[in-house]
């Protein structure tokens, strides 16, 4: 049985739920997220919108998508995918 060197620890590991790839945003901004090194929703949830617009490939529309998928999981997920944001 191989044992670890001393001083090392294993990464707790977060939630497969919190997963990019397993969110209900859509494909394309999934992929920008992923090429800038965003992998999980819980890092999204922590940038303001100018840090999102900052981002290649994230404009106005890809924010209100990521924030209208971050409400439907808070609240349940009720809302479909694809379905219009209505304001």
């Amino acid at each position: 049985m191989a044992s670890r060197p001393a001083g090392t620890t294993s990464k707790p590991r977060a939630a497969s739920s919190d997963m990019l790839a397993r969110s209900k945003i859509p494909v394309w901004i999934v992929k920008a997220l992923l090429s800038s090194g965003i992998k999980r929703v819980s890092k999204l949830s922590a940038m303001t919108d100018d840090e999102l617009l900052a981002l290649p490939g994230i404009g106005k529309r890809a924010i209100e998508l990521i924030r209208s998928s971050q409400k439907a999981c808070e609240s349940g997920g009720s809302q479909a995918r694809g379905s219009p944001v209505r304001r």
